[in-house]
């Protein structure tokens, strides 16, 4: 059925549904809407969605995933804001945004929603229930990815400027709606940091992994993965060739380097805040696998960082030795904590997994100067 500036003027003005212009073909297998294919979308597909991302990443970050999924699917929308402009319809962009969810809701993908504020850098939005709100309503915390997803893809498509939206309250944890705030705002690595910081992000957004052409990035950098046994091998040649404590003394120096210039390398992207660049640095390694971090403890009187670490690359390369092995971690958190501060600091591994201890712990202190 032909669909025109009429139909979405009456959409937009409750005198319409979709119904209409709803198709189903049972025997060709195809579900249409305004002539265009789509399907239907049944609970347990939304939730095997959510959950094979939380396997891997946890339930905040899988709710990130699923968004960035469905960023892609709300860029999409271009194509419909072009048609309506076609038209003679130049919608603002929250009475776009609007007009799509409408449409969604009218498909089954929960409750209306209600324009709360509309402005050019911010947008609220607010609905009793979204349709993962509902699915997902067992996580008890904020679930709405896919909306968020939409929300930042259609006004990223109709403004072609950078939105961030959040979820401010959601049905899933308990309250008695879900509201999402959008703001339009500059994309820069100070947010994105801090985002990843307070683990409401993860490195995996930022990584471009094309196998078949051999190459790794990184924020925009080239990268290799390292399998741990990298750290055996290293430090017993090094062994062979000087001795172990002299070895040690070299990963120690050489990691400790490697720390600095890798906040040196955070300072360029313009984040300049101590605190920021040093846990940035500290989050990155831990989603790139050197370590899970238990705590950090600042002893203010002996100016002293105290950091426990679960599953550092050495103890767990090296296994059960009787000794201190983490060489090359007391001197990366050195070097990292130099970097960000700009201090001399000594580094130190005052407890190890591979001596049998439960952690791996570690001694940042100030040196005299």
């Amino acid at each position: 059925m032909k669909i025109g500036r009429e139909d979405f003027e009456a959409f937009m003005k409750g005198e319409k549904n979709i119904t209409p212009y709803i198709e189903i073909d049972p025997e060709a297998g195809s579900y249409s809407v305004f002539g265009v294919k789509t399907a239907s979308n049944p609970n347990y597909l939304i939730k095997a969605i959510f959950e094979m991302y939380e396997a891997n990443l946890g339930k905040k970050l899988a709710v990130e995933a699923v968004c960035n999924l469905f960023h892609s699917v709300g860029m999409g929308s271009v194509g419909l804001n072009n048609f309506l402009k076609k038209s003679g319809m130049d919608l603002k962009p929250a009475e776009f945004l609007m007009l799509v969810f409408k449409l969604q809701h009218q498909q089954g993908w929960g409750a209306p929603f209600e324009l709360v504020e509309s402005g050019d850098k911010r947008i609220v939005l607010r609905t009793k229930h979204t349709f993962e709100s509902e699915v997902l309503h067992d996580w008890k915390m904020p679930v709405c990815g896919i909306h968020r997803g939409w929300i930042e893809g259609v006004l990223i498509a109709v403004t072609g400027k950078n939105w961030f939206c959040i979820e401010k309250m959601c049905h899933a944890q308990g309250d008695d709606c879900c509201e999402f705030v959008a703001d339009q705002r500059e994309s820069s690595w100070k947010w994105k940091a801090e985002a990843i910081v307070r683990g409401d992000s993860a490195i995996t957004e930022y990584i471009d992994h094309k196998p078949l052409a051999g190459t790794i990035r990184l924020i925009d950098d080239p990268v290799v993965m390292v399998p741990r046994f990298i750290f055996t091998s290293m430090a017993n040649s090094l062994k062979k060739t000087m001795g172990e404590l002299p070895a040690g003394g070299v990963n120690y120096r050489a990691y400790m380097d490697m720390g600095k210039e890798n906040v040196e390398h955070y300072k360029k992207m313009g984040i300049t805040k101590p605190n920021i660049l040093s846990d940035m640095a500290f989050a990155f390694y831990s989603q790139m696998g050197w370590f899970r971090i238990i705590k950090m403890e600042w002893d203010e009187e002996k100016k002293e960082k105290t950091i426990t670490l679960e599953h550092t690359a050495e103890s767990e390369s090296f296994g059960n030795t009787g000794k201190n092995v983490c060489y090359c971690t007391a001197g990366l958190l050195a070097g990292i904590v130099e970097g960000a501060f700009g201090i001399k600091v000594q580094g130190r591994e005052i407890k190890c997994r591979s001596k049998g201890d439960e952690h791996c712990v570690f001694t940042i202190t100030n040196k005299p100067a």
